[in-house]
């Protein structure tokens, strides 16, 4: 965790660092309380805000939200101080805080709020990767809760729309298609991240904008890495080591580097025993000792690389399908499952999202050998464990930058609007394997199979509006009217609309 330690320096605030590395919070808590020196307003910042990420690592978003707003009011006050210092600039870090608040709002479920903040720490994290990633994740979640410009009623996308037509005896029940792939919304070319107003306009081809930006700034840090490694007779262009010594001096780094930064010098350098007392490893040189410390980070950081680089192409086939595109959608999946120690999560969206497309560009019999990885012995298995799912999680929440703090006076959010940044569980994408299955074999006619598989899904996952509406096509299909109303009625997740369709009679 980024605590400015240069400022900071005393052995409680560089164990609560080391302890934050290692994921004791709680500790981390106690040490921050002990070490930081509460009169200068710029430590100040600095301590709300590392309370305000550590409170964010343990999934309490409203304490931190707390702490960030106390952050960004501490770096208010400090650009009031007359007369004004040099040393004020350094010592203001909202741009950095403001980075923390977009991922809070993020976690949180409000991907508007969370673009704003976003848009303004663009100031500075213009050439990171991972602003781009979490601008296009906001404008996906958008879509998901139906605040992207529809001609429907803003309603969660995820739920059936079911049209009410006539009245009384003569009252039938219509199923909507929700929102199509190529329809109501608002899909507009050449959308800026700003509109007229000044705010952050979020669309779909944003997204996409902001996904390739980010798989451009990750090319080229690669590139750069490969290039400085070689030899010293082989030069950079002067601009490209001036940017790289930039971005290797600055002190803004992101939490997962500043983790990867303590748990080096924990196991490279020394050995904290429980007191904090520091002891020098036995045997190997300094030199041997840093050297094994610089292999270590470099490691962490091509580990944290291959990660951002999965989330982007799950990403950006995810955004192709959404806008009609099945083929570029299907060559994204391809590089994805590609990709060297690709982890199970993202294995599982790389099969899903490519048959999806396949069956977009009917080949229907390649759709399933992607499906059929995970069927062993007549059974379908889990895609993915427990202990995958959970370490996305942890994965997923730690890129908060640690320097920075703040989220501008979030409000409350309901329980449910904290799966903001949540994720399908092993049992639940089991079910989404069986709807596929259903789907696809009612595309090949064969409706009992189908209704076997949509069946198995619906005992997982009663309220999947995807299973419910596979069920009802298979249900309707098979002349079995009774039963569809059956499913609807029970699905939770049901949206009712008067009106809407018109009857076509002949």
């Amino acid at each position: 965790m980024n605590m400015h330690v240069e400022r900071l320096i005393n052995g409680s605030s560089l164990e609560s660092q080391l302890e934050y590395a290692r994921g004791n919070h709680r500790k981390a808590i106690k040490l921050l309380m002990a070490s930081s020196n509460r009169t200068d307003i710029g430590i100040l910042s600095m301590f709300h805000n590392n309370l305000g990420c550590i409170y964010y690592q343990l999934g309490k978003y409203h304490t931190s939200s707390v702490f960030f707003s106390k952050a960004l009011n501490n770096c208010a006050s400090l650009r009031k101080e007359k007369p004004l210092k040099l040393s004020t600039f350094s010592q203001d870090n909202s741009l950095l805080i403001i980075y923390n608040c977009g991922m809070q709002y993020l976690a949180c479920g409000k991907p508007i709020a969370a673009a704003r903040c976003f848009q303004k720490a663009g100031l500075i994290f213009y050439n990171r990767p991972l602003l781009w990633l979490r601008l296009a994740e906001c404008c996906l979640m958008a879509l998901e809760k139906g605040l992207l410009k529809s001609n429907l009623a803003p309603a969660d996308r995820s739920d059936v729309i079911i049209y009410v037509i006539g009245k009384g005896k003569w009252r039938q029940l219509a199923l909507g298609e929700g929102i199509p792939k190529n329809g109501n919304v608002d899909l507009e070319r050449g959308d800026l991240l700003l509109g007229s107003d000044g705010q952050p306009k979020l669309s779909l081809s944003l997204a996409r904008q902001c996904l390739y930006n980010a798989l451009y700034l990750l090319d080229r840090s690669e590139l750069s890495h490969l290039k400085s490694s070689l030899p010293s007779n082989s030069s950079l262009d002067e601009n490209e080591s001036t940017e790289m010594a930039s971005l290797k001096n600055s002190s803004h780094k992101n939490l997962q580097n500043m983790d990867s930064k303590a748990s080096t010098v924990a196991v490279g350098l020394s050995q904290v025993n429980a007191n904090g007392d520091a002891k020098e490893q036995r045997g190997g040189t300094t030199q041997e000792l840093v050297q094994n410390s610089l292999t270590y980070y470099e490691d962490i950081r091509r580990k944290e690389k291959a990660l951002i680089k999965q989330a982007l192409l799950a990403n950006l086939a995810y955004a192709e399908l959404e806008m009609g595109d099945p083929i570029k959608a299907l060559s994204t999946a391809k590089s994805l499952l590609e990709l060297p120690e690709c982890s199970r999560v993202y294995l599982f969206l790389g099969h899903i999202f490519a048959a999806e497309s396949l069956c977009w560009l009917n080949r229907q019999k390649e759709a399933i050998d992607h499906l059929l990885v995970y069927v062993s012995e007549g059974s379908v298995e889990l895609p993915f464990s427990q202990e995958d799912f959970e370490q996305r999680k942890v994965d997923r929440t730690a890129d908060c930058e640690d320097i920075n703090g703040g989220s501008t006076n979030a409000k409350n959010s309901s329980p449910q609007d904290l799966e903001g940044i949540g994720f399908l569980k092993p049992e639940e994408a089991r079910a989404a394997l069986y709807v596929n299955f259903a789907t696809l074999y009612a595309m090949q006619g064969d409706f009992n199979q189908a209704h076997q598989f949509v069946s198995q899904a619906l005992s997982i996952a009663p309220n999947n509006p995807e299973a419910t509406l596979t069920g009802v096509y298979v249900d309707l299909a098979l002349g079995k009217s009774e039963a569809a109303i059956a499913k609807l009625k029970h699905c939770s997740r049901i949206t009712f609309l008067s009106g809407g369709l018109t009857s076509n009679h002949s």
